[in-house]
C-alpha cells in the first residue's frame, strides 16, 4: 500500500511518502514548505498570510501525493492549529484543498507518535528512552520503553513562538523556560535521550557541516551540550546574509534556529544532559507505524 503522511506544523508543512511492502516502509525522501502557521496575531488566530502559505503549499503537496498514488493520506496539525481559535476552520479548508484524513492532534499525541517513530528502532534492548521534540510552536517530552509510553507532555515554547525573547540577548530563552520542565519519572534502566524536530536536525546539519540535508548522516548523530552553546554563540552574532553561507542551516530556519537552540540546552541544562541521540525518524514515521498495528496496510 501507499501512503502519504503530511505534518502540518508550525514552522514547516512536510510530507512523506512511503510503500509498505513485506512488512516494511519504502519511503521517498521526506519534502518541506515554509509556511510559518505558527505566526499567529496578538490574539492567536492564524494570519490570512499564514493561512494562504499553507493552503498553497497544500496545493504543491496535493500534486505530489497523487502523482505517487497514495491509497492512504494523512495530516497531522499539531500546535499552531490546536491552538489556535481559527484553527479548526483552517483545517476544514485544508481537507478541501489536499484530501486526507486530517487531524488535529494533542501536544501528548504529538509526543506519542514522536516517540514511536524516533525510538522505536532502539527498543530492542529492554531499556528505557526519553524523547525531546522541539518544533515551531511547542516542544514535546516522552518517555517509553518496548512495552508503552508511560509518560509524555507538551509545553508551549517553540522556535517561533520564542523568536522574539530570543532576540532579546543571551540567556532570555533560557530565563524564560529554566523553570517549565517537570520531574522524568524513568521507570527503568536508561538507555539515550533522543532528540527530533527541525530545531535538532538542522543543529546536526551544521555539526556536520552537510552542504545538502542526508538523512542518513543526521540519524544517530550525537549533539553534545557544548557543540550546541558553540552553535549558539556563533549564530547570535551573525548577520542574515552571514547566516545564509552556513552549511547546513536552510533559509527557512536561519532566523529561528537560536530560539530553537536555546530551547534545547535549557532542556539539556535542567536534566543535566551531556549529549542528544538525533534522529531523522519523528512523527511521520510514528503514523506509519500506527498503520501497521491498526493493519491499515
Amino acid at each position: 500500500m501507499k501512503a502519504a503522511i503530511i505534518d502540518l506544523g508550525s514552522n514547516s508543512f512536510r510530507l512523506l511518502l512511503g510503500t509498505y511492502i513485506d512488512g516494511q516502509w519504502h519511503n521517498e525522501p521526506k519534502r518541506l514548505w515554509t509556511t510559518r502557521l505558527g505566526n499567529r496575531d496578538a490574539h492567536g488566530y492564524l494570519t490570512e498570510e499564514s493561512i494562504q502559505k499553507g493552503l498553497d503549499a497544500l496545493r504543491d503537496i496535493k500534486e505530489a501525493v497523487q502523482a505517487y498514488g497514495a491509497e492512504k493520506v494523512i495530516g497531522l496539525a499539531t500546535s499552531a492549529v490546536r491552538e489556535a481559535p481559527n484553527g479548526e476552520e483552517f483545517m476544514k479548508e485544508a481537507v478541501k484543498v489536499c484530501p486526507m484524513e486530517g487531524r488535529i492532534l494533542t501536544g501528548e499525541e504529538e509526543a506519542y507518535y514522536g516517540f514511536r517513530g524516533a525510538v522505536g528502532d532502539y527498543l530492542g534492548d529492554e531499556k528505557h528512552y526519553a524523547l525531546i521534540d522541539v518544533g515551531g510552536g511547542s516542544t514535546e517530552l516522552a518517555l517509553g520503553d518496548i512495552h508503552e509510553v508511560y509518560w509524555r507532555w507538551s509545553y508551549p515554547v517553540g522556535a517561533v513562538r520564542l523568536q522574539a525573547i530570543a532576540e532579546e540577548g543571551p540567556q532570555a530563552v533560557w530565563e524564560e523556560t529554566r523553570f517549565l520542565w517537570d520531574p522524568m519519572p524513568i521507570a527503568g534502566p536508561f538507555g539515550e535521550y533522543i532528540g527530533i524536530g527541525g530545531t535538532i536536525t538542522t543543529l546536526a546539519a551544521i555539526h556536520l557541516k552537510l552542504h545538502a540535508y542526508n538523512p542518513m548522516k543526521v540519524q544517530g548523530h550525537r549533539l553534545t551540550r557544548e557543540a550546541i552553546e558553540g552553535m549558539v554563540m556563533e549564530l547570535r552574532y551573525m548577520t542574515a546574509e552571514e547566516r545564509s553561507h552556513v552549511p547546513g542551516l536552510p533559509a527557512g530556519r536561519a532566523d529561528i534556529i537560536v530560539a530553537g537552540a536555546e530551547i534545547v540546552t535549557s532542556f539539556m541544562d535542567a536534566y543535566d544532559i551531556g549529549y542528544l541521540v538525533v534522529s531523522d525518524r519523528d512523527g511521520m514515521e510514528g503514523m506509519q507505524a500506527e498503520l501497521v498495528a491498526n493493519k491499515h496496510v
